[in-house]
């Protein structure tokens, strides 16, 4: 197995991509746009086969520190990026890439995909997170049946109060609705930003679609925006306002993308860890967080 580190510029775009669309444990977070549009530095370490495509890859999201080290990081609107491989990721395959780092990159956080565990012995503190997911292949009626009473009270509430659903939620509405209600204000305008960015590539791409709920009055209450990608339909930012919260209105949003995708074999990806999803019937999945840091220049 040779894994070799790459900068950015040495990248083969089509080889890049195609490793990161047919690999088993694939998602959106990994396309070369996405990162592009998310992150100003990264590098990549390739493995590869005859020099004719990338059998695994793996991005490093990187900023700069002091002494010409470098520091991986998640960036904003990512959930995990790495590794990706079309091969089987064993024990040995993930520990040979985890070994791999340059040695300017000293302090180091990253999440891994689902489906990947880092071998104990691998050198990495280890965090386990969780995300949800639904999988929509029954018909609307059936997963219904998995909501909890609060959320079916709830979303029968919305529709007494004649909340209605609007796809047409332009990108740059989207983004200012998530910038005037998020809670999270940490790098509100860079991610206000990356999000039309990201939207816009998608709707380009033919991938993704905005949804939002209104009510009679015609002010949008919830928003999110969806995108198509390795099966799944990843909520990208779910934003409920103010007066949206306790109404049910972002229950009622995504009540309408699973009935609009039921009997499809496709699954939602709330790209959420928040315990209500649940009311959804949706199941955790889990994921690891890793980190590192070396010796003194932790502290930089």
């Amino acid at each position: 197995m040779q894994i070799q580190y790459l900068k950015a510029k040495e990248i083969d775009k089509t080889k890049w991509n195609s490793c990161v669309h047919y690999a088993n444990n694939g998602n959106v977070f990994g396309y070369m746009w996405y990162l592009n549009n998310v992150a100003k530095n990264w590098d990549a370490l390739v493995e590869s086969e005859n020099d004719k495509e990338y059998k695994s890859v793996l991005p490093l999201i990187w900023q700069p520190k002091l002494l010409k080290t470098k520091a991986v990081y998640v960036p904003q609107l990512v959930r995990s990026s790495g590794i990706y491989s079309t091969n089987v990721l064993s024990q040995k395959r993930v520990n040979a890439f985890l070994n791999a780092f340059p040695s300017e990159y000293q302090n180091i956080e990253m999440s891994l995909n689902d489906g990947i565990t880092p071998p104990n012995q691998s050198g990495f503190e280890k965090e386990n997170r969780t995300n949800y997911t639904l999988v929509l292949n029954k018909d609307y009626e059936s997963i219904k049946l998995g909501y909890s009473e609060e959320h079916k009270q709830l979303i029968e509430q919305a529709i007494a109060k004649s909340f209605v659903s609007n796809s047409n939620v332009k990108p740059e509405v989207l983004a200012d609705f998530y910038k005037k209600h998020t809670t999270d204000k940490k790098g509100v305008d860079e991610k206000f930003h990356a999000l039309q960015r990201i939207m816009y590539n998608a709707l380009h791409r033919g991938l993704g679609f905005a949804c939002g709920i209104q009510d009679k009055n015609g002010a949008l209450l919830a928003a999110d925006f969806f995108i198509f990608s390795h099966g799944k339909l990843m909520s990208l930012i779910g934003t409920v306002a103010n007066d949206g919260i306790s109404s049910g209105a972002y229950l009622l949003l995504i009540d309408r993308i699973i009935q609009t995708n039921a009997r499809r074999p496709v699954i939602l990806d709330f790209n959420n860890d928040e315990k209500w999803i649940e009311g959804f019937g949706a199941k955790p999945i889990p994921y690891a967080h890793i980190s590192r840091k070396k010796g003194w220049r932790k502290f930089i």
